[in-house]
């Protein structure tokens, strides 16, 4: 294994979070290149059915994950130690998928698509930080997706959101 994909596979292992590839090549100081031969270097020793873990690009950057053939024994441990979850209602999943697909959009917005007042789920939202504000437009906040966000739906960045078959989130005809 080179040594720059020792180096990266140590800080990816510390890493609660994605690392993005512009802030690895200016850490360790290489190219793209240098920097996807440790990447692509790590992501073949890691394929092994020997591990338990792989390299995932996910929200817009590179961490270890867990394999899914796990995720049933990693939740038993985890119920049994009281890991806390996100429990997001359908309300709250919905308002989440209004502002993913429409971003930056304000509250008003936000119920005008849901037919309802969302208070209670952007506030939910806020408290997972799961949302942010992003700025006003007309005296109301702007709201828009996280980094958390991403990683928690699995999605390497926005774009990859599913498409809407051809429905439009704004309720116009």
């Amino acid at each position: 294994m080179s040594e720059l994909s020792r180096k990266l596979e140590a800080l990816l292992f510390t890493s609660s979070s994605p690392l993005k590839e512009h802030d690895l090549k200016e850490y360790f100081h290489v190219s793209s290149k240098e920097l996807k031969e440790a990447v692509n270097e790590l992501q073949i020793i890691f394929e092994s059915e020997h591990h338990g873990i792989f390299l995932s690009k996910l929200a817009d950057g590179w961490i270890f994950q867990t394999k899914p053939e796990l995720y049933d024994s990693l939740r038993a441990f985890h119920e049994a130690k009281g890991v806390r979850k996100i429990h997001l209602s359908k309300a709250a999943i919905e308002t989440a998928a209004i502002i993913a697909y429409n971003q930056p959009v304000t509250r008003n917005e936000i119920d005008s698509i849901r037919g309802v007042h969302s208070d209670s789920s952007v506030d939910r939202l806020l408290e997972h930080g799961l949302i942010k504000t992003s700025g006003k437009k007309k005296n109301s906040v702007l709201y828009r997706t996280t980094q958390k966000f991403l990683e928690v739906f699995g999605l390497k960045s926005i774009n990859d959101l599913p498409e809407i078959n051809g429905a439009d989130m704004n309720n116009e005809t």
